[in-house]
C-alpha cells in the first residue's frame, strides 16, 4: 500500500514556491543585460508579446497538466500519450544537469557573504600579490603615485618608461601618460595612452577570477582545460554548506519547502527595494541617468537584417525565466488540490515574473548609474556572472557602509538561487517517488542521498579551471528546452487534442469564457508552436563554438571533446524522446501508443472528483442519526396503526 501524494499546506505556499522557481538569478543578472543590449525600452515590446504569445500558453499547459494528472513529468506525458513518455524523461535529464551546476553559483555567493564581514572589503584596492594581477588598477592608487613620470602598474608605482618597455613600446617624456611605437609602413610615431596599451582590471575582477575561482594567473592569462588546476577547498566547503541548507529545506517535504518559500522567495523583493531606495537617496541624479539609459529605446536595431535575433532572445528569456520545459512547474502544480484555479495562477505568476525582471533592471541600472558617475553605463556593464560578481561588488564600495550592502546583495543572490534550486531538486525527488511509490517511506534518505549525489557531481566545478566546465553546463544543457517545449505543444494540440485538454481544465472547475477558451486553443494549436519552432531553428543557425574570452581579449576555443560534451547535453534529451517513441511503437503498436493509458483515466483529477462526488452522494448521514431514526420509527408505527384500524 502506497502513501497518499503530498499536498501543499495552503495555496500561498504553492504560489510562492512556483514564483520563486520562476524568479531566479536570470531576472537579476541576465535580463537587465539582454534588455539593454537589445534596444532597452524598445526590447520591452517583443518581451511583453513573447510573454503572452509564448510564455503564458506553455506555462498554463504545465500547471494544468501537473494539477490534473497529479504526477511528475516522467509520468504525466506517458499516461496522456504513451508514445511520448520519453518527453518527461528528457525534461528530467535537463533538470538533473541544472541541479548539478546551479548550486555552484550559490557557493560563490557564500564566499562573498562570509568575507564581507570585515571593515575593509578585500576587493577594494590593488597591491595584494595573492589576490591581484599585474594589470590591477584603481584611480585612487594612480593618484597616490603623485608623479607625472610614474604610473600604477604591477601592484606598485613604476616609472612610465619601464611600463612602456614592458609592453615593447617607447616612452617620450614630453607625452605624459602615453607610450608610442614606430609604424613600420609610414615610419611615424603612433601614440597610445596607458589605458589603451593594456586592459586594466579592477580589484573586484581580480578577486573573483583569481582569488575566488583561481582561474587567472598573476600575469592575467587564464587556465585552460589542459591546465585545469587543483581543488579550491573553500569552494568545496561553501558548496557543501549550500547542499546542507537545501537538504534541510526539503527534508520534511512540502511542509518545510512551503514554509521556507516565505523567506527565500520574498526576501529578494525586500533587498531590491532597499537597494533602489538607497541609490535614489544617495545618488539620485546618477541613478536616474542609469535608469534612463535602461529604458531609452533603440529603434534602429529593429530595422537591421539581424533584428529577428531580438525577437528570439525575448521569447527565450521568457521561457527560461518561467522554468518551462524543465518539468519543475508541472511537479509543483501536481501537489495542488484538483480544484485549484491554476489558470489564475498562470496569469499572476507569469506577469509577476516579468514585472520582477523589469524592476530588477531598474534597480541594477540605478546602481550602475552611480558606479559610472552618471556617465555611459556601458563602461561598467558586465554580462551574467560578471554583473553579479564584478560590477556589483565594485558598486557596494561606493555605498556606506560597504560591508552591510555587500551582505544584503549576496544574501539576496543566495536566496534567488535557493528559491529555484530547491524546486529543481524537488522535481528530481518527485521523479524517483513517482517511479517507485513504495520508496515514499524512505523519503528522508532519498533527499539526503540526492543532495550528496549532486554535491559530488559539482566538485569538478570547484577546481581552479572549473569555470570552463560551468560554462559548458550553463550554455548547453538548457539549449534543448526549446525543442522539448515544441514537442510538448504538439503533444497537447495535435495528438491528445487541444479541445480535449481544455475539457480537462474545465473538469477541475475552471470555467473560462468562450472567447478566452478559443484564444488559448488557437495559441496552443498555431501561434505558440510556430514561434517556438522558428526560434529553435534560428538558434541552430546562429550556433557558435563554445569559447572563453579573457580580459585581454584572448579567445580560448574549447577543445573538440568539450564541444562534443556540449552537443550531448543539448541532443540527449531530444534523443531520449525519439528513442522512447520508437520503443513504444514497437512494443504497443501504433494505436495503443497514441491513446491515453488506463492509468491516465484511473488517477487523474476527473477520477478523483468523481470519487468525491460518489462519496458525497452515497453517504447519507440520516442513516446514522439515532434521534431521527427513532422519530421515523414512531411515525412509521403510527401510520401502520392507522392503516390497521381502517382495515378493521
Amino acid at each position: 500500500m502506497t502513501e497518499e501524494r503530498e499536498s501543499w499546506g495552503n495555496h500561498l505556499e504553492f504560489f510562492l514556491s512556483s514564483l520563486g522557481l520562476a524568479v531566479g538569478l536570470g531576472n537579476v543578472w541576465r535580463f537587465p543585460y539582454v534588455a539593454f543590449e537589445n534596444g532597452g525600452g524598445s526590447f520591452l515590446i517583443p518581451y511583453v508579446l513573447a510573454l503572452f504569445l509564448v510564455g503564458l500558453p506553455a506555462f498554463f499547459i504545465e500547471l494544468s497538466a501537473g494539477q490534473y494528472a497529479r504526477v511528475g513529468a516522467n509520468k504525466v506525458w506517458g499516461r496522456m500519450v504513451p508514445a511520448l513518455s520519453g518527453l518527461g524523461y528528457g525534461m528530467i535529464f535537463v533538470r538533473f544537469l541544472v541541479n548539478i551546476y546551479y548550486v555552484v553559483i550559490c557557493s560563490w555567493a557564500n564566499v562573498y557573504l562570509v568575507v564581507g564581514f570585515q571593515q575593509y572589503l578585500p576587493w577594494e584596492n590593488c597591491g595584494d600579490l595573492d589576490i591581484n594581477t599585474i594589470t590591477c588598477w584603481t584611480q585612487k592608487q594612480e593618484t597616490d603615485c603623485q608623479n607625472n613620470q610614474t604610473t600604477y602598474f604591477n601592484n606598485a608605482c613604476v616609472k612610465s618608461e619601464e611600463f612602456c618597455q614592458y609592453y615593447g613600446k617607447l616612452y617620450d617624456e614630453n607625452s605624459v601618460g602615453e607610450c608610442y611605437y614606430v609604424d613600420s609602413t609610414t615610419q611615424e610615431n603612433m601614440y597610445q595612452t596607458f589605458d589603451q596599451v593594456y586592459n586594466r582590471t579592477s580589484p573586484a575582477y581580480d578577486y573573483y577570477f583569481r582569488k575566488v575561482l583561481g582561474l587567472v594567473y598573476y600575469d592575467g592569462s587564464s587556465r585552460t582545460f589542459d591546465d585545469f588546476g587543483s581543488i579550491k577547498w573553500e569552494l568545496v566547503v561553501s558548496l557543501l554548506v549550500s547542499w546542507i541548507l537545501i537538504c534541510l529545506i526539503l527534508i520534511k517535504g512540502l511542509k518545510s519547502l512551503g514554509k521556507a518559500s516565505y523567506v527565500i522567495t520574498l526576501s529578494p523583493y525586500f533587498v531590491l527595494t532597499v537597494l533602489l531606495i538607497y541609490s535614489l537617496i544617495n545618488g539620485k541624479q546618477n541613478a536616474l541617468k542609469g535608469i534612463e539609459q535602461f529604458f531609452s529605446p533603440d529603434w534602429d536595431l529593429y530595422t537591421q537584417s539581424s533584428s529577428y535575433q531580438i525577437w528570439g532572445k525575448a521569447a527565450s528569456q521568457i521561457l527560461f525565466s518561467l522554468s518551462v520545459g524543465f518539468g519543475s512547474q508541472l511537479v509543483l502544480s501536481s501537489y495542488n488540490q484538483v480544484n485549484n484555479n491554476c489558470h489564475r495562477d498562470a496569469w499572476l505568476i507569469g506577469i509577476m515574473n516579468s514585472l520582477t525582471s523589469v524592476f530588477a533592471g531598474v534597480v541594477v541600472f540605478s546602481i550602475l548609474g552611480n558606479l559610472a558617475d552618471g556617465g555611459d553605463v556601458r563602461t561598467v556593464l558586465k554580462d551574467g556572472i560578471g554583473l553579479a560578481f564584478v560590477a556589483y561588488p565594485e558598486a557596494v564600495l561606493k555605498m556606506s557602509p560597504p560591508p552591510l550592502w555587500s551582505f544584503f546583495f549576496f544574501f539576496m543572490l543566495i536566496n534567488l538561487a535557493l528559491s529555484s534550486i530547491c524546486s529543481g531538486v524537488q522535481t528530481f525527488l518527485a521523479f524517483v517517488l513517482d517511479e517507485k511509490p513504495s520508496l515514499t517511506k524512505y523519503r528522508i534518505w532519498i533527499v539526503i542521498s540526492s543532495c550528496v549525489l549532486f554535491f559530488l557531481l559539482g566538485l569538478p566545478m570547484c577546481t581552479e579551471g572549473g569555470l570552463h566546465l560551468f560554462k559548458i553546463f550553463d550554455k548547453r544543457c538548457t539549449s534543448s528546452l526549446l525543442l522539448l517545449v515544441l514537442v510538448e505543444m504538439i503533444l497537447i494540440s495535435y495528438i491528445y487534442g487541444a479541445n480535449k485538454f481544455m475539457g480537462n481544465v474545465e473538469e477541475m472547475g475552471i470555467g473560462l469564457p468562450s472567447w478566452l477558451r478559443m484564444t488559448w486553443i488557437a495559441m496552443w494549436v498555431v501561434i505558440t508552436p510556430l514561434i517556438v519552432a522558428i526560434i529553435t531553428i534560428l538558434t541552430w543557425v546562429d550556433y557558435e563554438p563554445m569559447n572563453y574570452i579573457d580580459n585581454n581579449g584572448v579567445v580560448y576555443e574549447y577543445p573538440a571533446w568539450a564541444q562534443v560534451v556540449g552537443w550531448v547535453f543539448e541532443i540527449l534529451p531530444t534523443a531520449i524522446t525519439v528513442l522512447y517513441f520508437v520503443y513504444s511503437l514497437a512494443r504497443q503498436g501504433f494505436s495503443a501508443s497514441f491513446q491515453p493509458s488506463p492509468t491516465w483515466d484511473a488517477t487523474n483529477a476527473s477520477s478523483i472528483l468523481a470519487a468525491q462526488k460518489w462519496k458525497e452522494e452515497g453517504f447519507n448521514e440520516d442513516v446514522y442519526d439515532v434521534t431521527k431514526n427513532e422519530e421515523d420509527s414512531k411515525s412509521t408505527k403510527t401510520d401502520l396503526d392507522q392503516i390497521s384500524q381502517k382495515s378493521d
